[in-house]
């Protein structure tokens, strides 16, 4: 989905949901960013354009800014036109973006645990 988060598309970023809920009704998200020439990104997970249909530049998951929200919350984000639904991502490419969760240098140790703690849900 499309959340406002500064630059970009009408100032909104993909991100892709990569938990189920867990016990406490909250999911994993993490955001997709372009690769832009002479900067740093994280290379933990790279996508090529055409990966996904909003992907049409080389990008990567930007996992220093990983979320866990509440169902709730994106349930009423959603409703209330703030987040933009968009088509899911293919099972390929949610499992390499939970790998690099793992993989990435800038996952903060919260995002870790839940993960780990719910990778099986």
């Amino acid at each position: 989905m499309l959340i406002p988060s500064g630059p970009g598309e009408d100032g909104k970023h993909l991100y892709a949901i990569l938990t189920n809920p867990c016990q406490n009704a909250s999911c994993l998200l993490v955001t997709v960013t372009s690769i832009k020439e002479g900067r740093f990104f994280d290379p933990a997970c790279r996508i090529e354009p055409g990966e996904h249909e909003f992907i049409t530049k080389p990008s990567y998951v930007e996992y220093r800014m990983s979320r866990i929200l509440r169902c709730e919350q994106i349930t009423k984000c959603v409703d209330g036109w703030y987040f933009t639904p968009k088509p899911a991502v293919s099972d390929d490419l949610i499992n390499r973006m939970r790998q690099g969760v793992v993989d990435s240098n800038f996952t903060a140790k919260l995002v870790l645990k839940y993960l780990e703690d719910n990778k099986d849900r």
